[in-house]
């Protein structure tokens, strides 16, 4: 997983998260996951994740390495102080740009969220704007490409809104009920590609970029 190392100093670690992958480890505790192999590989017992993608996404995972550098970017995360942007790929034509904002519930046992009605207890905003990049023709189906600026960061939040704004993402089977099998290696066409924050303990500005290279869907949208 070194090699998957973006950034490293004395506070943080960046690194891409493979598709697939855990970012922690489940209740199973069977496959391996992205934070324990991290954990043994650099030997730091105060390792701690900032921010966790689902295991079908690839992208961006930011880890502190210290207990000071915890403190204060999951203060930063809680004041929506991190710039989050994710490429997905969607099923259907989506517009220009457009933004969502939504009320979310996750309900534990289905490991899901849903959009409800504001009033309701437990509810927690969500919101993303996003700009489309381009959209493929495949099979008679119409796949947009589309570039997200997560605004907050609630349980599904990208995987709930975009269903219900009738363009679930690719592959997703557990939002997208009208898929009967996943296509290709099965991967969520979604990819945290973007994290920029300020250094947490130097203040100075970060800004991480990667891309999906090699990733079959996402390919396409460059032939």
């Amino acid at each position: 997983m070194l090699k998957n190392i973006i950034f490293e100093d004395y506070d943080i670690i960046v690194v891409n998260k493979p598709f697939g992958m855990l970012s922690c480890q489940d209740k199973k505790g069977i496959d391996k996951d992205l934070y324990n192999i991290i954990k043994e590989e650099k030997n730091c017992k105060d390792l701690a994740i900032i921010n966790r993608l689902d295991r079908g996404v690839g992208g961006i995972v930011v880890f502190s390495k210290n207990i000071e550098a915890t403190n204060k970017l999951t203060e930063y995360m809680k004041n929506h102080r991190f710039e989050k942007r994710y490429l997905a790929i969607v099923c259907g034509v989506a517009k220009k740009e457009d933004t969502l904002i939504d009320w979310l519930m996750k309900n534990q046992r289905l490991n899901m969220s849903k959009i409800v009605n504001k009033n309701s207890s437990g509810a927690k905003e969500a919101r993303l704007s996003y700009k489309k990049i381009s959209q493929i023709e495949i099979d008679e189906k119409i796949y947009s490409l589309i570039d997200i600026n997560l605004e907050t960061g609630r349980h599904h939040q990208i995987r709930a809104q975009m269903s219900n704004a009738n363009l679930p993402l690719y592959n997703d089977t557990k939002y997208n009920k009208n898929i009967k099998r996943k296509l290709g290696n099965g991967h969520i066409g979604l990819f945290c590609y973007k994290m920029a924050f300020n250094h947490p303990k130097t203040n100075e500005y970060l800004e991480f970029i990667v891309y999906p290279k090699n990733e079959e869907m996402f390919e396409k949208f460059y032939d």
